[in-house]
């Protein structure tokens, strides 16, 4: 059976604590799961996606979604009940010489920048405001059907006179690695079928538009009257008779259909198009810092938490309080989202430690800041004092 695969990379993250759920409509999503207070823990086996009676053969409907895959297929594993112990991670800080060397690199990579601040600054103050992101990921498989034409040119013909057609989640197909997006198109079986072309109602050709079927045009050298305009003569072009041959159809007053080639028939089948889908959503501790959170979506920070399974429980007991709270609206948001419509097979969710410092500095007797992000130690420097107006941000 011929399959064609898309395998990609890119996710979608819902950023910032402007997307968070508020906490009533969290809890209402999540009533079903009724939350313990200990912690991560897996969901009960009758909260499991479940097969429903009546489904069973393909009725041709598209988006034929709602019967999971078999259980052996589901990826097994335990949760991780261990939340990080309490520690003063606010006190985590950088070294002067890293925040100098971490502003020199910046305004390197800046062409209308002069170094000299960067290096000759003298630094007043270095303030640790290392903040917590969670991460959520959901990896869902989704499927749809398609009509699909094609081709015909005789031949036996797999309908559903053969056997029955397959329902979408019947059909059994090889995951790609977990939390890789992947798209896959295949042939659904015993679904083919012979159908007149639309395009040309199973004719195989079409009438010529600029001619109207006739064959011929109007003649442009006499404008259709037959005559010459400075003699008394027939026009030379068109014999007189007004008329010339149509250039586009060549005279023949039609057109061979360009989807069915002139056969005037095509083979449709049904194709089921499965999707793997990484969805991710992230929640940051905002600390009020006055730098922009939105610039974490570009830092790595130090992974302290990890916990995976089929399904994830809210983070409880974190020692900071509002992590408890962005795991909760995050996890009841990719329900909303994503359970009426895919079936969600794994689930990851972690947290991460980002270093953050807020550095003071004096330069030409002004006070200045600027901050230090990230494992990578980016730099965000607003209002950093020496850059020329071309500059672009």
């Amino acid at each position: 059976m011929e399959q064609e695969l898309l395998i990609g990379n890119e996710s979608h993250v819902n950023y910032g604590t402007e997307h968070l759920l508020s906490l009533s409509v969290a809890q209402d999503a999540l009533a079903p799961y009724s939350l313990s207070s200990g912690g991560p823990s897996t969901l009960p086996l009758e909260l499991m996606d479940r097969p429903t009676e009546d489904e069973g053969e393909d009725t041709g409907n598209h988006g034929n979604e709602g019967l999971p895959p078999p259980a052996d297929q589901l990826p097994q594993g335990e949760h991780n009940d261990s939340i990080p112990l309490q520690m003063d991670w606010s006190s985590l800080s950088i070294s002067e010489h890293v925040a100098r060397e971490a502003l020199v690199q910046y305004t390197a990579n800046k062409c209308c920048y002069r170094i000299a601040p960067a290096k000759h600054m003298v630094v007043q103050s270095l303030t640790p405001l290392n903040t917590f992101r969670y991460r959520l990921q959901t990896f869902t498989e989704t499927r749809e059907t398609f009509l699909i034409s094609e081709l015909y040119d005789g031949g036996f013909v797999d309908s559903s006179d053969v056997a029955p057609a397959p329902a979408p989640w019947a059909m059994l197909v090889d995951a790609p690695p977990l939390f890789t997006d992947c798209e896959m198109h295949i042939p659904v079986p015993h679904t083919y079928s012979v159908q007149d072309c639309p395009n040309c109602q199973g004719h195989g050709k079409n009438r010529c538009h600029s001619c109207n079927g006739s064959g011929k045009r109007r003649c442009t050298a006499c404008s259709g009257t037959g005559w010459q305009d400075t003699s008394n003569q027939s026009c030379l072009f068109c014999s007189g008779s007004g008329k010339r041959r149509c250039s586009n159809c060549h005279g023949y007053g039609w057109w061979q259909c360009i989807r069915c080639y002139g056969k005037g028939l095509l083979l449709y089948h049904s194709e089921l198009t499965i999707t793997w889908k990484n969805n991710i959503a992230e929640y940051v501790v905002e600390k009020n810092s006055g730098f922009p959170i939105y610039h974490l979506q570009e830092a790595a920070g130090k992974e302290i938490f990890s916990d995976e399974n089929q399904v994830v429980y809210p983070i409880v007991n974190f020692p900071e309080p509002t992590i408890d709270r962005g795991s909760e609206s995050c996890i009841a948001q990719h329900q909303m989202q994503l359970a009426s419509n895919s079936h969600i097979l794994r689930q990851k969710q972690t947290i991460e430690l980002i270093p953050l410092t807020k550095v003071e500095y004096e330069w030409r007797g002004k006070v200045y800041s600027f901050y230090v992000f990230g494992n990578e130690n980016k730099v965000y420097a607003e209002d950093y004092p020496a850059k020329c107006c071309c500059s672009v941000m």
